[in-house]
């Protein structure tokens, strides 16, 4: 088939899954992220007279040659584009004008990733995390069936500019009801270093699936990441230590001076809870969003009276 003509079949199919931007969209020639098997470009659209800075992700191998990998990225853009929360990245739409193949459009984050967001010591990681508790409990009770994310990581998080933590990168994800997914299977995939161990190949059977539980392991490795601003297991030189290491526990409790002083026992308790072994005792974003609520209070309560101290000494000087 020549190259247009699959273009425009291409683009005919994948409209299908999301909002088509075909001939709205310009991109910057040379990109600003390479991660994974993913490029991501800065570009332009221009909507009702107004021009925003999006962000255009274009994955490597989708092309006619590898009709596996564009189903995966329709399938992608078909699960992201039923998704709507606070805590959420919208996609805008998708356009086939790019490389023979497709790319999902989103609005371009200024902030960075949460990894990046928390290097700056002064950032809190503990409303982030929050945010993503949230993002992840709309996933696992959305209301046409489980979404499982699948890749839960602190560079598949973005920072709104309001300072909001929102969930990306849906390559992975898996809708529980079939009637609402495509037709597509999904193998397990995921990040070392943040995955569950079930989800660790031991037999050679390839028979494990990302599931809400893995989710939640994989939430407790992010906390971890955001308070540390470094990967779980990063002390690990090699892919066979770090396996080892996720199969024989949870990781070591970082120091206070590597969390700024801000993990406490409570915040350790969490992430403890969702390393349990046993998938079923992993705590559910539901139980995680109630403890943080009250975690995040309590840290306002003792910012409060810090601030309120420093006052009367200052008074008393």
């Amino acid at each position: 088939m020549e190259a247009s003509d699959f273009l425009h079949k291409l683009a005919e199919q994948a409209s299908k899954y999301a909002i088509s931007l075909d001939g709205q969209i310009s991109r910057d020639q040379s990109p600003r992220v390479r991660g994974g098997n993913a490029l991501v470009y800065c570009g332009t659209i221009s909507l009702e007279g107004r021009t925003t800075t999006v962000a255009i992700k274009t994955v490597v191998g989708a092309t006619q040659a590898d009709m596996k990998v564009m189903k995966r990225v329709l399938r992608e853009a078909h699960v992201w584009s039923k998704l709507n929360h606070p805590n959420v990245l919208s996609l805008l739409g998708i356009t086939t004008e790019f490389d023979l193949t497709i790319s999902l459009v989103t609005t371009w984050m200024e902030n960075g990733s949460a990894r990046t967001f928390v290097q700056e010591r002064y950032n809190d990681p503990r409303p982030l995390i929050g945010d993503i508790a949230a993002g992840l409990h709309y996933l696992h009770n959305h209301p046409k069936g489980p979404i499982i994310h699948g890749d839960l990581k602190g560079d598949n998080v973005l920072i709104a500019q309001d300072g909001r933590a929102l969930l990306t990168d849906f390559g992975l994800s898996i809708h529980l009801n079939s009637s609402f997914t495509m037709t597509t299977h999904l193998p397990c995939g995921g990040s070392l270093h943040w995955m569950a161990p079930e989800l660790i190949d031991t037999t050679g059977t390839g028979d494990m699936r990302a599931t809400v539980e893995s989710d939640a392991w994989s939430f407790g490795m992010t906390t971890l990441e955001l308070f540390t601003g470094k990967a779980p297991y990063h002390e690990q030189k090699s892919i066979t230590a770090i396996l080892f290491r996720i199969l024989e526990g949870q990781p070591t409790r970082p120091s206070d001076e590597d969390t700024n002083f801000r993990m406490t026992d409570e915040w350790w308790a969490l992430c403890s809870r969702c390393w349990n072994k046993k998938p079923s005792r992993r705590i559910s974003m539901s139980d995680s969003i109630n403890l943080i609520g009250q975690l995040l209070a309590s840290t306002c309560v003792v910012f409060f009276i810090q601030a309120k101290l420093q006052h009367l000494f200052v008074f008393l000087d």
